[in-house]
C-alpha cells in the first residue's frame, strides 16, 4: 500500500520519440508541453469549432484539442503515417481519450471529428486556399492552427512565410507557435 505501488505511473521508465535524431516528446513531458502549445490557443478563441494541428503524430496535441466541447472538426497534417502507426502500438498513453468526458473511443485518432491528411502541411495550405476562391475560403478557415512541429531549419523557419499563411490565408483566430 506504498505510494510508488498506488501510483505506479509515476515510477515507471520514461519514454522518449527521437526523430531523425531529434528529441520530440518525452512521456514525462507530454503533459506540460502539448497542454500548453494547446490551451491558450483553444481558449483564447470564443467557439472554436475548426482546428487544424500541424505535427503531432503521437497524439498528445490531439488529445488536448479533443477536450473542448465546441470543437466539430480537426485535421491533423502529419508527414509521416508511419510515425502515427508506431505511436499508437508502442506509445497509446499519448493519443488515450479514453478518460475525456463525452468520448466513446480509447484512441483520439478514431474520434469522427478528426481527419487526417498525411503530407506537407505547408504544401496543402498553399494549395487549398487561393485569393481568387473569397467564398470557398470562408468555408476552409480554421479557427485555431496549433504547430506542433519541430522544424530546425526548413519552411516553418521562413518568417515572411509563416507570416503571410497565418495572417488572413487560414485562420480566423489564434494561432498557437
Amino acid at each position: 500500500r506504498s505510494y510508488e505501488s498506488t501510483h505506479p505511473e509515476h515510477f515507471g521508465p520514461d519514454k522518449v520519440l527521437f526523430l531523425d535524431g531529434i528529441l520530440q516528446s518525452t512521456l514525462f513531458g507530454d503533459a506540460p508541453y502539448h497542454e500548453s502549445i494547446v490551451h491558450p490557443a483553444m481558449i483564447t478563441h470564443t467557439n472554436p469549432k475548426r482546428v487544424a494541428i500541424i505535427g503531432g503524430g503521437e497524439g498528445a496535441t490531439l488529445r488536448e484539442v479533443l477536450k473542448y466541447k465546441s470543437v466539430e472538426e480537426v485535421v491533423v497534417f502529419e508527414i509521416d503515417e508511419e510515425l502515427i502507426n508506431l505511436c499508437a502500438m508502442y506509445m497509446p498513453e499519448w493519443s488515450d481519450c479514453s478518460d475525456i468526458e463525452g468520448s466513446n473511443v480509447t484512441s483520439c485518432f478514431d474520434d469522427s471529428r478528426v481527419s487526417m491528411v498525411f503530407g506537407d502541411a505547408i504544401t496543402w495550405f498553399i494549395n487549398s486556399f487561393d485569393d481568387d476562391l473569397e467564398n470557398e475560403l470562408e468555408e476552409k478557415k480554421f479557427d485555431v492552427i496549433i504547430m506542433d512541429s519541430l522544424d530546425t531549419g526548413g519552411l516553418y523557419n521562413n518568417t515572411s512565410f509563416v507570416n503571410s499563411l497565418f495572417n488572413g490565408l487560414t485562420a480566423d483566430g489564434v494561432v498557437s507557435l
